[in-house]
């Protein structure tokens, strides 16, 4: 088969054909299986690169184990016996920037790579791109180097509709303070360092270091450059491909920190020894921008009286959590604190047995399962996420323990891709979309209903030019108050030819999207949609119902220069 040609990015082309060595021993030909094959070379000077790992996933089965080859001396790569089907198709080496089939930029969505019965690609080539560096030092207020400090570098990224940090690679400074953050793709990022006397040993990350460290003493918190420990006043540093940029120094000075003690009760362990020594406390700033954020203030292992002393804390507020695992099955206390000037003291957490919860999922439509169906209920509030989860039986039947007294909202997983979810009720009460709140005492069941009808939309996206739009974003949003369900949206990548498919659609209102450039989830904050709603395609589908829709991408909508 002639593969269609492409308008792709420079660093992934398709060339003439080039002689496969195949490094995987194939199965028995079928006149219905595909093939992909292909050359890896460096960006610059078009060098064959040997050992790259070249990975084939398929999209619609993500439980299979992907296949999975290396190129050869020459640069080669071949995958004999596949399947049709939709594939993402990613190529990975130590030193580069891995790469997935059909991506627009480092940072953008590769293209699903479509295979129809008998096709053969034999013509693909990756120019993989070199990782970047930042490099610097790290002193103390005295201009003395700080051995084993950390330097972590950060991107920003959406996550439930909010901006946020996500920390990429963590190093170490070596005896001169110096550090070296390498294998960075080109990008944005927001540096951050921390020191912690004795932090190399043992029990780093836990109470090393803070032992002599007393109420309103002076202490080296994590600092972003330039040089506060306030997030939203770090600075970006722009990467380019494969550059290295030196001289992003740290200078640490010592602020104001506090301790917060108090006391964890596990009224779930029967071993009180056991379970006091394995309840793990940390700190967890309220709407702090951080995914990363358990270095920032330290956490502790309770102590055997239970007990706990966490050190060298700024003001703020907190979440306050303490975990404790029995039999790999988590446990949780929470508890909102704020700390002022001053040491919190006799802070006290209970981890409590939780409420029971018995149920039954059933379907409408025939049952439709990719694999072991699992039902999770996670709390509704941000603040408190915390969840139980369970196996639904063959016969629909589950039990929830331990769940916590807060509001929870359901999702199951595992079912097929057409299936979605109908309805929850709680003791009889609707609880789909605000969520249920497990009561002891009361006599109740949760109910949840599954269709195997979910809508399908597909369609193809072209460019302002009139062309495929290969390896964009195609989003699905809910209208309305339905914004805030997150379990709503559907987001799929288009193929080769500009196609794209979206399945087990919930019925509702809707407007589909398309851009040339997008942070992922960035389609989940409202702030950022408003600007693009009259771009976007309404549609309403119903139960079961298929619809095609052609879309033209929306200009670039990236957000990579606003600050965290």
């Amino acid at each position: 088969m002639r593969p269609a040609v492409l308008r792709l990015a420079t660093f992934f082309l398709l060339v003439t054909p080039a002689t496969a060595q195949s490094t995987k021993t194939a199965a028995a030909a079928n006149k219905d299986d595909c093939s992909v094959a292909g050359m890896v070379v460096k960006l610059a000077g078009s060098e064959p690169l040997k050992s790259a790992s070249v990975q084939l996933q398929n999209v619609d089965d993500r439980g299979r184990s992907p296949s999975t080859v290396h190129t050869d001396s020459g640069g080669h790569f071949e995958l004999k016996g596949i399947q049709a089907g939709r594939y993402l198709l990613r190529v990975m080496r130590t030193g580069f920037v891995s790469q997935q089939y059909g991506q627009r930029t480092p940072s953008g969505p590769g293209a699903i790579l479509a295979l129809s019965p008998g096709q053969q690609m034999n013509d693909l080539l990756f120019r993989l791109i070199p990782s970047a560096t930042i490099s610097g030092r790290v002193e103390n207020e005295d201009g003395e180097p700080l051995p084993w400090a950390r330097v972590s570098a950060l991107r920003q990224v959406y996550v439930g509709g909010s901006r946020t940090l996500s920390m990429e690679e963590t190093v170490q400074t070596n005896d001169r303070g110096e550090y070296r953050v390498f294998g960075l793709r080109p990008g944005r990022y927001f540096l951050a360092a921390n020191y912690r006397a004795g932090g190399h040993e043992v029990r780093q990350d836990l109470e090393a270091g803070f032992e002599n460290a007393d109420s309103g003493r002076e202490d080296y918190v994590r600092t972003f450059y330039p040089g506060s420990p306030d997030a939203s006043k770090a600075e970006a540093i722009t990467v380019k491909a494969g550059e290295e940029i030196p001289s992003i120094d740290f200078l640490l000075q010592p602020v104001a920190v506090y301790r917060v003690r108090g006391h964890v009760y596990n009224l779930v362990a029967t071993d009180l020894k056991r379970s006091r020594n394995s309840i793990v406390v940390q700190l967890q700033p309220k709407k702090s921008g951080l995914l990363y954020n358990s270095y920032s203030f330290g956490q502790a292992i309770v102590n055997a009286d239970g007990t706990f002393d966490l050190r060298g804390v700024l003001p703020g507020s907190y979440i306050l959590n303490a975990q404790w695992f029995d039999d790999s099955k988590p446990h949780y206390a929470r508890q909102s604190i704020d700390v002022g000037n001053a040491d919190v003291e006799g802070v006290q957490l209970t981890i409590a047995p939780g409420m029971t919860v018995s149920g039954h999922v059933r379907w409408e439509g025939s049952p439709s399962v990719s694999q072991d169906l699992f039902l999770t209920a996670r709390g509704v509030d941000e603040d408190n996420p915390a969840g139980v989860h369970a196996r639904v039986e063959s016969d629909g039947s589950f039990t929830l323990n331990d769940a916590p007294d807060v509001p929870l909202r359901v999702s199951v997983y595992g079912q097929s891709q057409d299936s979605y979810l109908k309805a929850v009720t709680y003791g009889g009460v609707d609880s789909l979309e605000d969520g249920f709140t497990a009561r002891a005492g009361i006599a109740a069941t949760l109910d949840v209903t599954l269709s195997s009808r979910g809508a399908h939309v597909q369609g193809g996206v072209i460019n302002a030019e009139g062309l495929p739009a290969v390896g964009v974003w195609v989003v699905l949003v809910p209208n309305g108050k339905h914004r805030a369900l997150l379990g709503l949206y559907k987001q799929a990548q288009t193929d080769q030819h500009g196609q794209f498919s979206l399945r087990g659609i919930s019925p509702g209102d809707y407007t589909l999207f398309s851009w040339n450039e997008v942070e992922v989830g960035a389609w989940e904050d409202p702030d950022f949609l408003k600007a693009f709603e009259d771009k976007g395609e309404k549609i309403t589908v119903q139960e079961g119902e298929g619809k095609s829709i052609n879309l033209t991408a929306i200009g670039t909508a990236s957000t990579e220069e606003q600050k965290p």
